[in-house]
C-alpha cells in the first residue's frame, strides 16, 4: 500500500540476507534494476537529467532482453523499473515485456509521462505491474505545456489516462499503486494545491512532490530556491486521507544543502541501470561515459558482466572516487549509502540493544 512506500528512506532492511553477504564481502547481484527500453521520448521536459543523450530513436532489443530477464530471474533480480532514458511506453512490446518480467516472478513497475498509457495498455499490463508514476508537472495546460515541451493537449489525455488506470485497478480488484509525482519549479509552485486536488478527485493513490536534483552531465540547468516553497506543505498535507497519501519530499528538499556523511558509493552492487543500447551502468549519473560502463548484455551475459574482471576494476575506482564532485546532489542511493555505511562502521554501544 502507498503508506508503505518509504519514500524518503530505503528498503534495505528488508533484504536482510543480501546485506548479510555484501557485508561479508561476497559479490552479490543486484536487488533492483532500472531499465531503459528506448532512448527516444516523445515530450522534451525542461528538468529531463539525460537530455545529454539526445533522444535517439534507439529501442532495446525486445527478443534478447526477454531472455535476458531468465537470467536477471536466477541471479536473484527482485525487481526492474521500467523508465529509463526515455518514455518506456514508445516501445511497442513494453506490455509484453512488463508480462514477461512479472511472470518469471520479478516485480515490475514503470514511470511514465502517461500520454500512451491508454485504456487498452493499462487493460494489458496492469495487472503485472506493483506500481505505476506519472510524472506530471503541472495541472494548467499552459504550464504543463511549457515545462513537458510537448504537443497541446497532451495534459488532458494524461488526465484521462490516469482516470482509465484507476478503473482498470478496481475492475481488475488489482493492488497496483498509481501514483503521481510533481517535479517542484518556480513555473509550476502555484499550481500544487490545485493538483493534489485533482489527483485525489481522479483517485490515484499518492502524489508526491519532489526537488529538482541537478544531474552532473545535463544541460538543463534550473536554479531552484526550495527554502521558499515549503510553506505549501501543510496545505496540500490537510487533502492526505487513508486511500490518498500526499509525500512533500521536504526532508530531499532540505538535503540539498547537506554533505554526505559518508565517503563511499557502498550501494552500488545493489542496484544497476541497462540502457536502451543494452550498456549496464553502476548509476545514471555516469550514462556515456563508455569507460565506466560493466558491459553490453547484447555482448555478455549477465553473469559474465557481473563476475568479470572489468566490473570488478570499476568497483575498485569507484569507492575511491570523490563523491562531491562526481555525484549529484540528490542521489537514489542516499539513503541506502547513510544505512550500509552504518553498518560498516558500527560504534561501540551496538551490543546494547
Amino acid at each position: 500500500m502507498a503508506d508503505k512506500i518509504r519514500m524518503d528512506s530505503h528498503k534495505l532492511i528488508f533484504h536482510p540476507d543480501r546485506v548479510a553477504a555484501w557485508l561479508r564481502g561476497e559479490n552479490i547481484y543486484p536487488i533492483e534494476l532500472e531499465v531503459g527500453l528506448t532512448n527516444a521520448c516523445n515530450h522534451r521536459c525542461i528538468f529531463c537529467a539525460v537530455d545529454y543523450t539526445g533522444y535517439q530513436a534507439i529501442m532495446a532489443d525486445g527478443e534478447l532482453y526477454k531472455r535476458r530477464l531468465e537470467e536477471f530471474a536466477e541471479k536473484g533480480v527482485k525487481s526492474i523499473i521500467y523508465a529509463g532514458e526515455g518514455e518506456p511506453l514508445l516501445h511497442r512490446d513494453a506490455p509484453e515485456i512488463i508480462n514477461r518480467t512479472k511472470s518469471l516472478g520479478i516485480d515490475a513497475a514503470m514511470s511514465t509521462n502517461g500520454v500512451l498509457l491508454t485504456p487498452e495498455v493499462s487493460k494489458d499490463c496492469l495487472k503485472s505491474l506493483t506500481w505505476i508514476r506519472f510524472s506530471t508537472a503541472a495541472i494548467t495546460e499552459a504550464t504543463y505545456e511549457k515545462i513537458h515541451q510537448c504537443k497541446a493537449g497532451d495534459l488532458q489525455k494524461v488526465l484521462q489516462h490516469m482516470e482509465a488506470a484507476v478503473r482498470v485497478k478496481k475492475d481488475q480488484n488489482l493492488k497496483t499503486t498509481l501514483g503521481v509525482q510533481m517535479l517542484l519549479l518556480p513555473d509550476n509552485k502555484d499550481e500544487v494545491v490545485k493538483m493534489a486536488k485533482e489527483m485525489k478527485r481522479i483517485g490515484v493513490d499518492y502524489f508526491t512532490v519532489k526537488p529538482f536534483s541537478q544531474h552532473p552531465q545535463s544541460g538543463n540547468i534550473l536554479q531552484v530556491n526550495y527554502q521558499e516553497m515549503l510553506g505549501v506543505q501543510q496545505e496540500i498535507k490537510e487533502l492526505q486521507t487513508e486511500e490518498f497519501k500526499i509525500y512533500f519530499r521536504a526532508h530531499s528538499m532540505e538535503k540539498l544543502v547537506c554533505e554526505r556523511g559518508y565517503k563511499q558509493c557502498l550501494a552500488l552492487p545493489f542496484m544497476v541501470y541497462i540502457d536502451a543500447h543494452g550498456n549496464l551502468w553502476p548509476c545514471i549519473v555516469f550514462m556515456g561515459k563508455e569507460e565506466l560502463s560493466y558491459g553490453n548484455i547484447y555482448k555478455n551475459t549477465f553473469a559474465e558482466i557481473w563476475e568479470g574482471e572489468r566490473r570488478a576494476k570499476l568497483v575498485e575506482q569507484f569507492m575511491q572516487m570523490d563523491l562531491e564532485k562526481n555525484c549529484r546532489e540528490l542521489c537514489r542511493l542516499d539513503e541506502m549509502n547513510k544505512y550500509l555505511d552504518e553498518l560498516r562502521h558500527p560504534g561501540e554501544h551496538v551490543n546494547f540493544i
